[in-house]
C-alpha cells in the first residue's frame, strides 16, 4: 500500500502525540514539528506508510534524545490487558465456537493502538477494548479454521503491546509445534517487542519467538532480519496482525490472514468496508515459484 494524501495529516498528528510525552521546551517541539513539516514537503508517496512513520519517529527520537516516548504507554496497555486476561479466557472457554472468540478477542486488541488513536490514556483504551468486544467479524472463519488445520509452519506477526496479551487467547488454540510468533526489532510508537512478549507469556505457546530486526510499525520484509524473511518464505500459513502489517503486506505473495480493526478511512476504503470493521481478511495472492 502506498502513502495516500490522506495519510498526511495523520503523521502530523503522531508527531504532536509523541511531542506531548516528551519534556522539551516549545522552542524545540515546534523546531521539531517544523523539521517533520519540511520532511513531509519532500516525501516519496510510492512506499507504504510505515517506511515514512520509521524515518519520521527515528528523526523525533534523536532530536529529543529520548530512546522511547511509549514506553508508560506500553505498560499501561500491558497492565490492563493482563487484568483482563482472565476473564477473557473464560469466556473463549465458555463459547460455543472457541475459535471464534479468540478470533474476536484477538482483533479487539488491536484498538490499542497509539499511532491511530492520538493521546489513548489508559481510560480510553480500555473504552476502545470494550466497544471492539461487541464487534462481529467480517471474514471467512472456517476458511481461516481449515487453513490452520492444513498448514505445517504458521507464522504469526504481531502488533502492539497489550494487543500481544489478548493474542494468547488465539494462540492457545494453535498447534505450539507449528507457531513462530514475530515482534518488532526495536521501539517504535506502542509496538510490542520482545519483552511484552515475554511478559505476556508468549513463549511459553509456540515453537519459536523472535524480532524482526526492523523498527518499523509493519513488516517491511527488505529490511527484516533473514532469520525472519525465510519463516516467512517457509510459512503454509501467516497471521498478521493490525493496520500496519496490512499496509506492508496487502500486496506480499502468500496465504496471508490479516486480523485488524479498519481504524482509518484510506484503509477501510481499500478494503471496502467501513471505518471500525473487525476484519478477518483474506488476500491469497500468488504463490512464489
Amino acid at each position: 500500500m502506498d502513502i495516500q494524501l490522506d495519510c498526511l495529516p495523520c503523521f502530523v498528528q503522531q508527531t504532536l502525540s509523541v511531542l506531548r510525552r516528551v519534556e522539551a521546551s516549545e522552542e524545540d517541539k515546534e523546531r521539531i514539528l517544523r523539521q517533520v513539516l519540511a520532511e513531509l514537503s519532500r516525501i516519496d508517496l510510492a512506499q507504504p506508510p510505515p517506511a515514512l512513520a520509521q524515518r519520521i519517529h527515528a528523526d523525533i527520537r534523536r532530536l529529543c534524545g529520548i530512546t522511547d516516548p511509549f514506553a508508560e504507554a506500553k505498560r499501561h496497555d500491558q497492565q490492563l490487558a493482563l487484568r483482563l486476561l482472565p476473564q477473557l479466557q473464560q469466556q473463549v472457554e465458555q463459547a460455543a465456537e472457541p475459535l471464534r472468540a479468540a478470533v474476536q478477542l484477538a482483533i479487539a486488541g488491536n484498538s490499542l493502538d497509539h499511532g491511530v488513536y492520538h493521546n489513548l490514556t489508559p481510560e480510553k483504551a480500555l473504552a476502545q477494548l470494550q466497544q471492539a468486544l461487541n464487534l462481529e467479524i467480517v471474514g471467512d472463519l472456517a476458511h481461516f479454521a481449515a487453513e490452520l488445520a492444513r498448514a505445517r509452519r504458521i507464522l504469526f506477526l504481531g502488533d502492539n503491546a497489550g494487543e500481544v496479551v489478548l493474542d494468547t487467547l488465539l494462540l492457545r488454540l494453535l498447534p505450539r509445534e507449528r507457531l513462530t510468533y514475530v515482534v518488532r526489532g526495536g521501539p517504535i510508537l506502542n509496538d510490542a517487542g520482545l519483552a511484552e512478549a515475554h511478559e505476556a507469556g508468549i513463549a511459553d505457546l509456540v515453537a519459536e519467538l523472535i524480532d524482526n530486526g526492523d523498527d518499523a510499525p509493519g513488516t517491511l520484509l527488505p529490511r527484516c532480519r533473514p532469520q525472519l524473511r525465510q519463516r516467512f518464505a517457509e510459512a503454509d500459513l501467516i497471521i498478521a496482525k493490525g493496520q500496519g502489517n496490512y499496509e506492508t503486506l496487502n500486496e506480499q505473495a502468500g496465504n496471508i490472514f490479516f486480523l485488524l480493526r479498519a481504524k482509518c478511512p484510506v484503509v477501510a476504503q481499500l478494503i471496502g468496508c467501513p471505518v471500525g470493521t473487525a476484519l478477518l481478511h483474506h488476500r491469497p495472492l500468488p504463490q512464489r515459484p
